[in-house]
């Protein structure tokens, strides 16, 4: 896939100018590994854990950006699903600013080549399963047979096809939004590159904002739907 210029076709290497997604992923991850020690470097004894910093740093915009995510498991799920929050989080960090970087000129964001998304998406797939063990055990394979016994061969295939599905939709979904945004970007920038495209700009903010919470919504109702289940036979 041409993707035109970018930082690190200027080092020449094949694999650069084939998978770009690859580098600038990399470069996600260590700046938000930087940042991550940063803010924590700030946060070793108790008195600057509680006390809050009066203006606005680093340390506060991240922890607005992680009550977010707590918020929005807590109002999809409940208080019950806590225990998502590292995953969510990781994966709430990485996959804005992997849409984001699409704004800066000269970046190839990640999330425009569908191996991002994907890969994301797997990782979704197979914790909704992990924590669904995890939480009711081998019962939790019941559900994939349906409310009654006589029903097993019908629900069976019907519950396998609708969880493959899911990470083929969340993968799709955020890779077609971020590619074409990117795309449409990098045609405005062609053809007016003197004058920045503002509101082409701001258009690819709100899409990178809310391509992420949908991913996180969905990702947080399908492991949700998995660990309830042994709520729900308890009721």
């Amino acid at each position: 896939m041409e993707h035109g210029f970018h930082w690190f076709s200027l080092l020449s290497v094949h694999f650069f100018e084939e998978y770009p997604h690859v580098p600038y992923g990399f470069v996600i991850f260590i700046a938000l590994s930087l940042m991550a020690f940063a803010v924590s470097r700030k946060m070793t004894t108790p008195e600057n854990y509680l006390v809050p910093e009066r203006n606005l740093t680093l340390r506060n915009t991240f922890e607005m950006a992680v009550e977010s995510v707590l918020g929005l498991i807590y109002d999809t799920i409940g208080e019950h699903g806590k225990p998502l929050l590292p995953l969510m989080g990781t994966l709430a960090f990485f996959i804005f600013f992997s849409n984001i970087s699409g704004q800066i000129p000269g970046f190839v964001p990640p999330t425009s080549n569908l191996n991002t998304p994907a890969a994301c998406a797997l990782i979704v797939f197979f914790a909704t399963h992990i924590y669904g063990v995890k939480v009711n055990g081998m019962r939790y394979l019941k559900h994939f047979l349906g409310p009654v016994w006589w029903m097993s061969p019908l629900m069976l295939p019907l519950e396998i096809i609708s969880h493959l599905a899911r990470p083929l939709s969340l993968s799709m979904r955020l890779f077609g939004n971020i590619f074409g945004d990117h795309t449409v970007l990098a045609v405005f920038m062609m053809l007016i590159p003197l004058i920045i495209p503002l509101p082409m700009l701001l258009l690819g903010i709100f899409v990178a904002i809310v391509q992420t919470f949908v991913f996180m919504l969905l990702s947080i109702i399908y492991i949700g739907a998995a660990i309830e289940h042994h709520e729900e036979e308890h009721h």
